[in-house]
């Protein structure tokens, strides 16, 4: 147990060194400009640009002990852990798929996206994201929060982890940008 509790704790340390600005900008972001694009089947719906102006709610997601908030916006449904087909890959962030009336997810292992090293952390909810194709496997035992975005430390031209928005003080969380971290899944997994 201790152990456990030594890991957990070098992963939330590591996290908050990695999400810890060198140096904080005097002034606000510029916001980013819409780009229109069409709908190809098969490919996840265009992401809205992520507001960054007023408060929204949050599912805070644990993994392997590190707490992430993910836009409920991006969030279809949260459903306890289902069975799943196997997956295709041998890439230990691919769990594999789940069938749904509408079609097919593939299901993430989000401690595995924090590092393959901590593939295989207990798992018990199903994270549904968009337009289900993508589902995230981790633990949800809170109800959604309200970040407010002035409190949040935004990550700026991130190359690692682009999916890492920034970190909130409180609760202390890493921030998830959806749209990133499913093209990020995209590119690692493969359409």
């Amino acid at each position: 147990m201790r152990a456990m509790q030594d890991a957990e704790q070098i992963v939330a340390d590591y996290l908050a060194e990695l999400l810890t600005p060198a140096m904080r900008p005097a002034t606000k972001a510029p916001a980013a400009e819409v780009t229109v694009v069409a709908f190809q089947p098969g490919r996840n719906a265009p992401a809205p640009v992520p507001v960054r102006d007023a408060a929204c709610r949050y599912l805070l997601c644990v993994a392997a002990g590190v707490k992430l908030a993910v836009p409920m916006a991006d969030v279809t449904h949260v459903i306890p852990m289902p069975p799943l087909s196997p997956p295709n890959s041998s890439n230990p962030i691919c769990l594999g798929r789940w069938r749904h009336p509408g079609g097919e997810a593939r299901v993430a292992d989000l401690a595995a996206i924090l590092s393959p090293d901590l593939s295989g952390s207990p798992v018990t909810t199903l994270v549904i994201l968009r337009d289900r194709t993508w589902a995230l496997a981790c633990v949800v035992d809170e109800e959604s929060v309200e970040l407010l975005p002035d409190a949040i430390q935004w990550r700026l031209g991130a190359t690692t982890r682009p999916w890492l928005a920034g970190m909130s003080p409180e609760p202390k969380c890493g921030v998830v940008d959806t749209t990133a971290l499913i093209e990020w899944l995209e590119k690692e997994l493969g359409p």
